[in-house]
């Protein structure tokens, strides 16, 4: 007891965590089909979101009894409580608006994250996610739960796989395969890569996903080609000398942090010429997604706080008649977050992003800065950007949020300075 109430609060967090992982992961499968199964999982996910916030309620305590009697600790203490109490006040009001809880769940993990390692958590949540997806594949492959299938071109080849739709389970491989390869320090070998590219095949000719296979095909390929031994030395260079050009450089550094805001702004350029021959290109080469994010800013409008929206999609619907004429789901991250959760929300969300990405390129870390990166042109084509069940990447964001503000930090730098300056003049 000693050591969850002293400094280690690690096993309080990763038992909010794994309970709402299971529950969350789950809750997007047929298992939600089975009698008092969804109760259970809504049970444990606020059990989880309980466990979270008491981890948050002893992480401050624990900075308040570290104040020890000094004005700047006590002022940063304060500092962080304050930016607690607002952005949750902006949560709840988001979460009211648009009658959705997920912002919130989400929010305090992140924040009970505070002092666990990433790293640790990937490696955690790695293990997991495929411990969770066999159990999910084997439970369709024997019956436990229905397999649906949907039709396309007038066939029904597409498996869901246990899944509410073909789609999730391309895309918790996909963040499976990011995982894997944030935390793996060797190179993939050969066989490695055949293995893993041959799982990406089977999806594909049982899902029919056909844009998840293009991105983990395209990544499981760049992890191999950097991989290469003999092809590693020369792609470094190659890197060193494009970073180091003098115009070229911080474009290709910066516009790669900047990425989220650029695709955005390649949304908006389309928005304005929806009848150009480029956006309806662009538009069938990603299956109507521009089309339903475009008729989904013109029906429901853009809030400050979000809307209440009853999105209906494919997900562990059976009646295709009914499905084929109430179909309104928009599957880009941006204008689905948008549109859920408000003006507020989504430019918070592109800040932080901005933030890591900005962190992981001047910290050098080239391959991280990538997979980080990736997730973003993933996500312009699949809802998961704020979806911690699939996107543990998330957590990367959690040193911004959980520490004084910006403010307060520059107030103590340009202190520390004139302290320096004052005692070299001395």
């Amino acid at each position: 007891m000693s050591r969850i109430l002293g400094r280690d609060r690690a096993p309080i967090f990763f038992f909010a965590y794994i309970v709402f992982m299971v529950a969350t992961v789950l809750q997007t499968t047929m298992y939600t089909e089975m009698r008092y199964v969804p109760q259970l999982f809504i049970a444990m996910r606020y059990g989880a979101f309980v466990v979270a916030a008491i981890k948050v309620i002893l992480d401050l305590y624990e900075d308040l009894r570290a104040v020890n009697g000094r004005r700047d600790k006590l002022m940063d203490w304060v500092s962080v409580v304050l930016k607690y109490i607002a952005i949750t006040a902006l949560v709840v009001a988001v979460c009211i608006t648009a009658d959705e809880r997920s912002l919130a769940f989400l929010f305090v993990l992140l924040l009970a994250a505070r002092g666990v390692s990433t790293e640790r958590i990937f490696r955690v949540t790695l293990w997991l996610q495929i411990g969770l997806m066999a159990f999910v594949f084997f439970s369709a492959a024997t019956g436990i739960i229905t397999d649906l299938v949907f039709e396309r071109n007038g066939a029904f080849n597409r498996h869901a796989l246990g899944y509410w739709f073909p789609s999730y389970i391309t895309s918790y491989y996909f963040f499976i395969l990011l995982l894997l390869f944030w935390v793996r320090k060797q190179p993939l070998k050969w066989t490695t890569v055949m293995l893993l590219g041959a799982f990406n095949l089977l999806l594909f000719l049982l899902t029919d996903a056909r844009l998840g296979l293009l991105m983990n095909s395209l990544l499981i390929g760049a992890e191999f080609f950097r991989s290469v031994e003999r092809l590693r030395e020369p792609l470094h260079r190659f890197a060193d000398r494009l970073l180091g050009k003098r115009f070229l450089g911080p474009a290709v550094k910066w516009g790669w942090a900047l990425l989220p805001e650029l695709l955005v702004a390649f949304l908006g350029l389309l928005f304005l010429f929806p009848a150009s021959w480029f956006a309806q290109t662009v538009d069938g080469l990603l299956s109507n997604r521009i089309y339903y994010a475009y008729v989904g800013i013109q029906e429901y409008g853009i809030h400050l706080l979000g809307n209440a929206i009853e999105w209906v999609g494919y997900g562990a619907r059976t009646d295709m008649f009914e499905i084929k004429t109430s179909y309104n789901f928009v599957d880009c991250s941006y204008i689905f977050n948008l549109l859920n959760f408000g003006l507020l929300v989504f430019a918070g969300t592109l800040f932080c992003l901005f933030w890591v990405s900005a962190r992981l390129g001047k910290k050098g870390e080239l391959h991280k800065s990538f997979l980080f990166g990736i997730i973003f042109i993933y996500c312009f084509i699949e809802p998961r950007l704020l979806e911690l069940n699939m996107n543990t990447f998330l957590f990367l964001c959690t040193p911004l949020l959980a520490r004084p503000p910006y403010l307060r930090l520059l107030s103590r730098k340009r202190a520390a300075q004139k302290a320096e300056g004052q005692l070299q003049n001395a």
